[in-house]
């Protein structure tokens, strides 16, 4: 993601890379892992062959408009993802659903991670204690206190609120690495039923839920 952005909006890159965005500081934007539907699965492997697609979104039209002047790139057009070489063949921008009557049903393809974190002594940071995970009581509250001030990233209301989980997918753990926040990281996939402003619903549909989904969690299946 850095790496095209550097190429298109070299200033837009430094700023989300050092600070984020928002009052919180948090990615403004989320990805898909690849998907190819007419590889061959393999059991315990994802399965890479032939032609598929990779997602990437934000709702920060200047963040959008670089990425896709990078990947149309002719002379950049190959991807190294973990070692498997993509090309590009075609860009195709997309725009989030209207959301006008203010309700969503939004289904992850990636875990959404979510952290219960300890109340801060004076002067210091909150610290993560543990995973959340869908059936934890405290779920529903603290993913919708994360819908909220992702919403106020994007120059939202804070007037989300979540009506139902109807839909948990497995529970899977994945090592990540960068800024200070190496580890390992553990979620589901979720589907939940959410109320609130259009402007606020269309921004989470293109950046992804909870956190961390500038390492790929949480990204809404389109």
């Amino acid at each position: 993601m850095y790496d095209a952005l550097r190429r298109t909006a070299p200033d837009l890159a430094e700023k989300i890379h050092e600070n984020g965005w928002g009052p919180y500081g948090m990615a403004p934007f989320g990805y898909s892992a690849p998907m190819f539907p007419s590889a061959r699965r393999v059991r315990g492997k994802y399965a890479a062959g032939g032609s598929g697609y990779l997602e990437f979104g934000s709702p920060l039209p200047e963040l959008v408009q670089a990425l896709a002047l990078a990947f149309m790139d002719p002379a950049r057009s190959l991807l190294d993802w973990g070692g498997v070489a993509l090309q590009v063949r075609s860009v195709t921008v997309q725009q989030p659903p209207s959301f006008t009557a203010g309700r969503a049903q939004l289904r992850t393809a990636s875990p959404v991670h979510l952290s219960e974190y300890r109340q801060p002594e004076p002067g210091t940071q909150h610290t993560a204690v543990r995973a959340l995970l869908p059936e934890d009581p405290a779920y529903p509250v603290a993913l919708e206190r994360n819908l909220n001030r992702r919403a106020e990233t994007f120059g939202h209301a804070a007037d989300i609120s979540i009506e139902g989980i109807t839909w948990v997918g497995v529970r899977r753990s994945f090592r990540v690495a960068g800024q200070g926040r190496s580890g390992h990281r553990t979620g589901a996939p979720v589907e939940v039923e959410i109320r609130g402003g259009s402007g606020a619903l269309s921004a989470l549909w293109s950046a992804g839920l909870g956190q961390q989904t500038g390492a790929g969690f949480g990204w809404v299946t389109a």
